[in-house]
């Protein structure tokens, strides 16, 4: 739930736990504590940010080739090469006796 607590995150709550004593000694007891609390909130929240991600799922291992049966592989039927003489599809041809245009 809660991850490590960064080492620069410490050099923000220190000094505040610090002013939180003086002004809590000094100045007011609860004015200290609320700095107190608000320092304790920030390491909270740094741990909460640090948390670790998700556990990946666990792969489980692929059969071997042996356990898959192999696939069942179909002769290709032989190319067919396209006949020079037929015009080839979607081209329009002139009609006959018609000029021939460049």
């Amino acid at each position: 739930m809660f991850g490590t607590i960064d080492p620069y995150c410490l050099l923000a709550v220190l000094p505040m736990l610090f002013v939180a004593g003086i002004v809590g000694v000094l100045v007011s007891v609860p004015v200290g504590l609320v700095v107190a609390v608000v320092a304790g909130l920030i390491v909270v929240f740094d741990s909460w940010a640090n948390r670790p991600g998700p556990v990946p799922p666990v792969r489980r291992p692929r059969p071997s080739a042996q356990a898959m049966s192999a696939p069942v592989r179909r002769p290709r039927p032989p190319a067919v090469r396209p006949d020079p003489r037929r015009p080839r599809p979607g081209v329009r041809q002139p009609a006959p006796g018609a000029p021939y245009r460049r």
